[in-house]
């Protein structure tokens, strides 16, 4: 068989060139196959890192459910209906404008033109799903929402100042669209955000029940970006940036329970406020419920300087004759809780200190972190009949009537009255003391600030 003889010589003739081949180029094609070797081991081993490099992880404190999550963490994936600007003002988002009717119960929303959802189809009125308890909202056209309630509330738009999204989907508005949403039962543990712009890193949104869990997942670099009171220690760290910023939305405040027996006394009330010495706080001090930004902030009211000679002088006069006083606090505030304990004990007081890991149902005086909403409407916490939310069971008629009427006010200088005669009377009642707007500290990892200044601002 000539034709198997001659196919099985061209086999064997190649498979010597071969091997004579490789017998003398064997060191070349040794290190050939090393080098591959070692750039496959090392593309293995470093393309997490240059994804990571890519990535912006940002923490966030406080545990959420899509319909708690804060809308803050997903304004770079869509934008309200309505926003606010520092003062607390409505302003202008999706909605190009809105009016209201005469009798302040009907809201007309209208919105911008050429609107666009992350699939690519236009913004209609009817995609839009809002849930607002005891509202009736109506898609009118394909431009405009009309908002129907039980009873005037000139602080409604505020309403609206929640993350827009396509009905029964996470398509949004903004830079960045929803790939994947992490959680453990109801409660959101990530977010994770692409970019449209393939010249953006990517984000993920991360939440920690605590802020102390939230600080150890900035120091192993779990998060590259984080916003907390207790990160001062971390100025020094030579890989991160520390930036001091006043947290306007929030006011630490002691509340008194003004139905107990030893704290309904307006005159020990008073004689608290002043034995204590604010100078050790971190952040500015505070004069009422209202911030220094909000355009309804009264600043021509009482202030409560450390003076202890008018503290014993209002002491005496109180007659108090249970001279023992529960402090509760909640969590991050011990500190604060020792100053004021130091600062009562000057006038006589057994001072027990109490922590708290929220908002217990019952206290004497309770010393937490009041969050305050961008409108000055401050009725869910202090008019007599919020029975939930009025914790510290405080019971005025004259601030009930402030409340009721800037409520139903429409124009701004009328409810700017009002509300500057509610910030006079409250703090000279003094159910609680104000004490200071708390700084917060901004880290973030010192490699990420260029994808951080790349990022939209909302």
């Amino acid at each position: 068989m000539p034709g198997l003889s001659s196919k099985t010589r061209r086999i064997k003739f190649w498979w010597h060139l071969t091997l004579a081949y490789i017998k003398r180029y064997q060191l070349r094609i040794a290190s050939f196959i090393l080098f591959v070797l070692a750039i496959s081991y090392l593309s293995f081993k470093l393309a997490p890192n240059v994804l990571k490099n890519n990535l912006v992880s940002i923490g966030y404190v406080g545990t959420y459910t899509l319909e708690t999550v804060p809308a803050d963490s997903l304004s770079l994936a869509t934008q309200p209906l309505i926003s606010k600007d520092k003062s607390g003002r409505s302003i202008s988002a999706l909605a190009s404008h809105w009016t209201i009717a005469e009798d302040g119960k009907t809201y007309i929303v209208f919105l911008k033109d050429n609107l666009k959802w992350h699939d690519g189809t236009t913004v209609e009125a009817k995609d839009i799903s809002l849930a607002i308890s005891n509202v009736d909202i109506t898609a009118l056209n394909n431009k405009t929402i009309q908002f129907k309630l039980p009873n005037p509330i000139s602080s409604f738009p505020q309403a609206l100042d929640t993350p827009v999204f396509k009905s029964k989907s996470f398509y949004g508005t903004g830079d960045f669209r929803i790939v994947n949403i992490v959680k453990v039962d109801s409660v959101i543990k990530k977010i994770v955000l692409h970019p449209k712009n393939e010249g953006l890193a990517r984000v993920e949104i991360k939440f920690y029940p605590t802020e102390d869990l939230a600080i150890q997942a900035l120091k192993i670099g779990e998060i590259k970006v984080l916003s907390a009171a207790n990160v001062k220690a971390l100025e020094n760290w030579p890989n991160l940036n520390v930036k001091k910023e006043l947290s306007t939305d929030e006011v630490v405040t002691i509340f008194y329970n003004n139905r107990d027996e030893t704290l309904a006394n307006k005159d020990l009330r008073q004689a608290l406020s002043f034995a204590i010495n604010r100078e050790s706080f971190d952040g500015q001090l505070a004069l009422g419920p209202l911030p220094p930004t909000s355009w309804a902030y009264n600043p021509s009211i009482k202030k409560y300087d450390y003076n202890i000679g008018k503290a014993k002088e209002l002491f005496a006069k109180s007659e108090t004759k249970n001279k023992k006083i529960t402090l509760s606090y909640t969590q991050d505030l011990e500190s604060v809780a020792k100053e004021i304990k130091d600062g009562w004990q000057n006038l006589g007081l057994e001072v027990e200190l109490k922590e708290e890991k929220g908002v217990p149902k019952t206290f004497q005086a309770l010393l937490a972190i009041n969050k305050i909403p961008p409108d000055p409407d401050q009725y869910a916490l202090w008019h007599s009949t919020q029975k939930d939310t009025n914790i510290t069971k405080y019971a005025n008629v004259k601030i009930d009537k402030l409340l009721e009427d800037a409520r139903v006010a429409q124009k701004e200088d009328e409810r700017k009255k009002l509300y500057d005669d509610f910030q006079r009377f409250l703090v000279e009642d003094a159910p609680a003391t104000f004490l200071y707007t708390p700084y917060k500290y901004k880290v973030n990892y010192k490699n990420i600030e260029k994808h951080l200044a790349n990022l939209p601002q909302s």
